[in-house]
């Protein structure tokens, strides 16, 4: 797993991923993401966890532009195609 991240959320997924006991590696990107009149840092966060299909509940009819990574616990990490965090989340019961 690749994600993109800003500062705030690479301190949630790394408190996540920790509490998870998932190894994982962060390292600064060397563009930044300029969001109205803010420029904002971007992180990446590797880890090795399996991708597993998007759940229809998250995809609101665009499952081909996102991808789900499984944590231990059954949570799953959802990205953009292009690895930008879009969520951490549990999935419903039975799922």
């Amino acid at each position: 797993m690749l994600v993109i991240c800003t500062d705030s959320d690479r301190r949630e997924l790394m408190e996540v991923l920790t509490a998870e006991g998932v190894t994982h590696e962060v390292s600064t990107r060397a563009s930044t993401r300029e969001l109205g009149t803010g420029s904002y840092e971007l992180y990446t966060v590797r880890a090795n966890l399996p991708e597993v299909k998007v759940p229809p509940e998250y995809t609101q009819g665009e499952a081909f532009n996102l991808r789900a990574w499984r944590l231990p616990s059954g949570r799953l990490i959802i990205t953009d195609m292009e690895g930008n965090l879009e969520q951490i989340t549990i999935p419903p019961p039975g799922k």
